[in-house]
């Protein structure tokens, strides 16, 4: 239940808030104490803290909740590792213009050209050309999308096939992924289309 994409959706949006929240208490009360000049020492201590440590916990909370998405060394090792079973797998980008995800799209990128997979120009979309590498499409969604087409499916979509391991691999190294099936008017059937969006 914890490992699922959507319960990943809600924790970053609601952790983000929630650091709001605390930073805005902790700011207000600190605020207050200013203004009512508490008069008792301990108490304006006790509450100083309090506030302060409130303050401190929101900023560590948003902190944490828009730290980017990125692949070390070892996720792409074991990405590859994963994923090197099913080499010559096509795949193609389409992503969001936003550094940290055009980032996170050449982690997996190197990830799975590591593992032998054939990476290919974007078909039905193009707006982004990565130095050196296939165009690249352009979408606007949160987390990472696995599309396969409706035909290409029993080939690529399901359970022990190369978007499934690809799927799965990707929420082991903790990032919010989704596997969708698609209309074949929707995307080509040439490719897996991984979609790289804003982190959520």
């Amino acid at each position: 239940m914890f490992n699922t994409p959507a319960f990943s959706l809600v924790l970053f949006s609601g952790l983000r808030e929630l650091g709001e929240i605390l930073l805005l208490v902790g700011l207000g009360g600190e605020v207050a104490l200013l203004i009512l000049k508490i008069t008792n020492g301990r108490w304006e201590k006790r509450l100083a803290i309090t506030f302060a440590v409130l303050v401190m916990v929101g900023c560590g909370l948003e902190w944490w909740a828009d730290s980017p998405r990125s692949l070390s060394a070892a996720s792409q090792q074991r990405l590859t590792k994963a994923l090197k079973v099913h080499h010559g797998t096509p795949f193609d980008f389409s992503v969001g213009l936003d550094p940290e995800a055009v980032d996170l799209m050449e982690d997996i990128g190197q990830a799975l050209e590591a593992a032998g997979w054939n990476r290919r120009p974007a078909a039905n979309r193009s707006g982004y050309l990565p130095p050196g590498k296939p165009p690249v499409g352009l979408v606007v969604l949160k987390g990472v999308e696995v599309h396969v087409t409706k035909s290409r499916h029993p080939d690529w979509g399901a359970d022990g096939k190369p978007g499934a391991a690809l799927l799965k691999a990707l929420r082991n190294e903790g990032l919010t992924a989704f596997g969708k099936e698609v209309p074949d008017d929707y995307e080509t059937g040439d490719a897996i289309h991984i979609m790289v969006g804003a982190k959520p």
